[in-house]
């Protein structure tokens, strides 16, 4: 009975490591420290680790992987805590917001459209943002990370405009949204 007694008095971290992409990060390096206790672990094909028997007290849990940016997690855990952490996601080395989507809003005829209003989404980080296209059609979108956006620009008498761009870390992409003006019918002339 004495060893079973001891089992309940000692407590379990688990938890789940993945990527920015919902990715499980299999072989990624988890470790342990504190309450003069450290041990290291690797997680499994589905993200997952685990650390048992651990006496109750304040430990930090580190997670690291190669060409991730290491994260490190502070807990405390109760005698016998089953202390699940849910899900640490890692973020790509290097994955900083330095990219740009810039360009010209023109109309069929190649003239600057000024005025437009420009939303930015980005369909992985969901990145919002936007922007109003200046005299020359002339617009900006900055400090973008490494993501998939969709651009839509919108402007009275106009038909909306789409444009999808997929951005790589650190890059800069020069695009031209066309505009079509919608026809109107007047005193039933189309205009």
């Amino acid at each position: 009975m004495r060893p079973f007694a001891l089992l309940i008095q000692n407590g379990i971290v688990s938890g789940y490591v993945e990527d920015v992409e919902v990715i499980a990060l299999q072989g990624a390096k988890v470790s342990i420290s504190g309450n003069s206790y450290s041990d290291t672990t690797e997680t499994d094909n589905k993200g997952y680790y685990e650390f048992k028997n651990l006496s109750p007290g304040d430990y930090t849990i580190t997670y690291e992987e190669d060409g991730y940016k290491t994260q490190t997690k502070d807990v405390s855990l109760g005698e016998g805590e089953l202390k699940d952490l849910g899900t640490v996601i890692l973020e790509e080395e290097g994955d900083e917001t330095f990219g740009k989507i810039y360009g010209y809003v023109v109309d069929v005829k190649g003239n600057p459209v000024m005025a437009v209003k420009l939303k930015l989404k980005g369909l992985r980080t969901e990145v919002k943002a936007t922007e109003t296209s200046d005299k020359d059609g002339f617009f900006e979108f900055a400090g973008l990370g490494r993501d998939t956006y969709v651009i839509i620009a919108k402007k009275k008498h106009y038909k909306r405009a789409k444009k999808t761009v997929k951005l790589k870390k650190d890059e800069h992409e020069e695009i031209k949204i066309k505009m079509r003006k919608t026809s109107k019918l007047i005193n039933g002339l189309i205009r």
